[in-house]
This record gives structure tokens, C-alpha cells and sequence, in this order.
């Protein structure tokens, strides 16, 4: 029988979003686009009137679904400045070009092979530009084409993961420029450490030491993520391409006086089984916890094949009926446990929140990140494929 939210004494309850009809199982994440959006006016509202936006949607849009958050951004394109996207590959940039995204897209990645760099061009993506060897290919495929590529130019100022050396750089640009194959439509840097300010300003001061002399003409210059597109203004240049602040997320907790967001993305489940406990009672792989008393323990589906981290056994906590629930012994492949004790009488079709609100308490993506001892970044992109994402 299908799982039904409104069956027997759960009938009262809220139902939840329509699930796709091969998604049966009740855990799921919601996905705001109108948050999305809010984000990226609240942004746009902070930065000089010069200075575009380029969303950033990598790894699909860490985990939101990047489809549908490059339409809501297209939506308000033109009041919030939006240059374009940013992915982290050809099949990212293929797969908007699929949903009839049309925007500007970068591929913040270096391209390898190069034969990528061909299918890149048939559909309108921008790629990066890296070394003097992906110069050379990039020219070879346009000149093939019969049609200059654009580019961007990455400069490799402290990341340490792609780009060229300042010193290499210097000598490269004017040489790309004078290539009639190339079209450089921006340089850019990425900011390692946006959170340190005499990190980030030595940053830019090589950056900007080695554009001395480059004859920008209609390039864009670009290196702030979202912690210096809010925190470091002289980062901001002609681009900034903010990516966590767009999920309604700080980069660090100062920054919450510079912008106000909000979360996009919510991540809910049901309960689908209950329980009374005696004293001593092991839960889970390993009894790693034992009840300390009678107790009343509530099992959602919902494991570390979803992406909820077995770092959060016997640390995680759970909004259910508005109060916050522990997670009680090892976080399995498909199922954890809560102690439901304390809260009131719970019952199979309860709705339990992993991330987000439930009347006055929230369980943030931060909390979430601090109790597993990782960051935002990896909670959000962790969510699995097998939870549907569903629009409320």
C-alpha cells in the first residue's frame, strides 16, 4: 500500500509536497527558488552599480537542483545585474544548455581533455583558459571552427589548484590578446582564505600587479566569492561570482550584519516507526547508546546513503513537533533513530525536519555541518540523488 501522510490518527497533520510518482519513500528536500532569488537581489543591492553577478550553480547548484535556480535567476536577471552562471564542467554547462538555459556560462574548471574544448564551443560555453597549453588547444579548435573562442583567464594567486603563475601570466596575456583566435572576456583569481582580510589583500595585490600593463578593453575582471563579494569590498572588481551566499548561507558569521538571506533549501522526512524502550535498551550498529531510561524512540528513513553523515550518530538533532530531538546510536545506510521522549505524543506520518524550521525552532545547515565536523559545502552537495527534490 502507498505510503498515504493523512491515514488513520496522522490525519491532521500537514500533508507534504507531491512526490514524483517513483519517489514513495517520505524524505525529501524543498527547494525555494523565490528564496534564491531574495538572495540575489539582497546581494545585488550591496555591490557597486559596475558590478555584474555571475551565479555560481557547480555541482548542481550544491545540491539544489541547478536547473531550476538558473531559471529563477534568469527571471531577474536584468534588476539584480546577472552576467551569467558558473559550473564546474562541460556536462554542468551542457546539462542547462539541455533545459534551454541560454545565459552566459563559465566553466570554472580546467578543461582535460582538450578534445572537450570543441563541444564546449557548439554550445555556447565559456571555458577557462588555465596554462598556455589549453591557450593553444582553445585556438587550434577555434581556428577549426572559423570563429574566435572566448575565454576566460585564470590567474593562480594563493589557491594552489589552477591557473598560471603571476610571472607566467604577464607574458601570457599579451600574447593571448594578440592571438586573433582568442577573445578574452574576463581574468580572474580565486580567494582562498576570504574570511583572513591580509590573506585576501595580498591577494589582490599580485592580482592586480599582474594586470599591470593588460589592456583590459571590454574584459571583465573577477575573483570574489561569496565572503568577498560581502566582506572584502576591493575584491568586488567587474564581477563577483558568489555561490554558498545564494543558498542562504554566511560564509562566516560577521558577515549576517552585511546582508540579510535566506535558506533555500529544506530537508524533511516522516516517521515510520515507534517505539517504547526499557532501561539499557541498545540502539543501532554496535549498541553505542542505551536507553538511560523508559524511553520512546522514533526511526525515519533516512540514512548515510542520503547524505545524512554517520558523523552525526549520537551528535545530530531532529525537529519533531517542534522540539529538538537527539539522534540516538549509529546513523545506518537507510534509517536513524530519535529519542522522542521529551516531545509530545509522536506518532507514525510525524513530520521530522533534518534542516530547517518547525514552528519556533530551526536546525541550520551550519549546526548541521559543526556536529559532523565538516562544512556547509559538503552537507548540501552530500544530499543524495535518491532524495527528491521537490518545490513547495
Amino acid at each position: 500500500m502507498a505510503f498515504s501522510p493523512t491515514r488513520g490518527r496522522t490525519a491532521s497533520l500537514s500533508a507534504p509536497p507531491a512526490y514524483p510518482e517513483t519517489a514513495l519513500r517520505p524524505t525529501w528536500a524543498e527547494i525555494d527558488p523565490a528564496a534564491f532569488q531574495y538572495n540575489l537581489r539582497a546581494l545585488a543591492r550591496v555591490l557597486p552599480r559596475r558590478t555584474g553577478v555571475m551565479a555560481v550553480l557547480k555541482a548542481d547548484a550544491y545540491g539544489h537542483g541547478a536547473l531550476a535556480l538558473a531559471r529563477a535567476a534568469a527571471a531577474v536577471a536584468r534588476e539584480t545585474r546577472l552576467w551569467g552562471f558558473g559550473v564546474s564542467s562541460v556536462e554542468e554547462g551542457l546539462a542547462l544548455r539541455a533545459g534551454r538555459v541560454s545565459n552566459r556560462v563559465l566553466i570554472l574548471g580546467s578543461l582535460y581533455p582538450f578534445e572537450s574544448l570543441k563541444i564546449a564551443l557548439e554550445h555556447d560555453l565559456t571555458p577557462t583558459v588555465a596554462s598556455r597549453g589549453s591557450a593553444r588547444a582553445l585556438s587550434f579548435r577555434a581556428r577549426r571552427g572559423g570563429r574566435p573562442a572566448p575565454c576566460h583567464v585564470k590567474i593562480d594567486t594563493g589557491m594552489g589548484r589552477i591557473g598560471m603563475a603571476p610571472a607566467t601570466a604577464r607574458e601570457a596575456l599579451a600574447l593571448f590578446r594578440d592571438d586573433p583566435w582568442l577573445r578574452i572576456e574576463g581574468v580572474y583569481t580565486h580567494l582562498a582564505s576570504a574570511e583572513s582580510a591580509a590573506a585576501t589583500a595580498g591577494q589582490l595585490r599580485l592580482f592586480e600587479e599582474t594586470l599591470e600593463g593588460f589592456e583590459r578593453r571590454d574584459t571583465r575582471v573577477h575573483a570574489a566569492n561569496s565572503g568577498g563579494a560581502l566582506g572584502r569590498p576591493r575584491s568586488r572588481y567587474d564581477l563577483v561570482r558568489p555561490g554558498l551566499a545564494l543558498y542562504g548561507v554566511y560564509p562566516w558569521p560577521a558577515l549576517r550584519k552585511a546582508v540579510s538571506l535566506r535558506p533555500v533549501l529544506s530537508w524533511r522526512t516522516r516517521v515510520v516507526f515507534v517505539k517504547s524502550v526499557p532501561r539499557g535498551a541498545p540502539v543501532s550498529y554496535g549498541g553505542t547508546w542505551r536507553a538511560p531510561w523508559r524511553s520512546r524512540l522514533a526511526t525515519l528513513p533516512v540514512g548515510y546513503a542520503d547524505g545524512y553523515r554517520r558523523e552525526l550518530s549520537n551528535r545530530g538533532r531532529v525537529l519533531i513537533k517542534g522540539r529538538r530531538c537527539p539522534v540516538v546510536g549509529g546513523v545506518t545506510m537507510d534509517q536513524i533513530v530519535v529519542d522522542v521522549t521529551q516531545a509530545p505524543r509522536v506518532d507514525v506520518g510525524e513530520e521530522a525536519v533534518l534542516i530547517g524550521a518547525q514552528g519556533r525552532e530551526r536546525i541550520s545547515v551550519d549546526e548541521m555541518a559543526v556536529a559532523a565536523g565538516t562544512i556547509p559545502y559538503e552537507i548540501f552537495c552530500g544530499i543524495s540523488k535518491r532524495v527528491p527534490r521537490v518545490h513547495p
